[in-house]
């Protein structure tokens, strides 16, 4: 297993050994490691409008309505997504 060094400021690496203990973690790394593969998992998930954009953009393109577009134009689309 690897191993990965970070750096926290004292009052969360405190609160993070103190949820572990709570809910009866083996140790603080077991408790770390399951909140990164829960956030990996979710920041995986698409949001449902940027899924609905992108069914949205392969069907205007099936009836061609609309080219092709470069991953820099969906980029930039889908980040307005986000500051909507």
């Amino acid at each position: 297993m690897a191993s990965l060094t970070i750096k926290l400021p004292d009052n969360q690496k405190d609160e993070i050994e103190a949820v572990a203990e709570r809910k009866n973690y083996n140790s603080v790394s077991e408790y770390v490691r399951e909140a990164l593969r829960n956030k990996v998992e979710e920041d995986l998930v698409l949001r449902p409008e940027v899924a609905e954009k992108l069914r949205r953009r392969v069907k205007e393109y099936e009836k061609g309505k609309t080219g092709l577009v470069s991953h820099e134009e969906l980029e930039e689309e889908l980040k307005q997504l986000d500051e909507d």
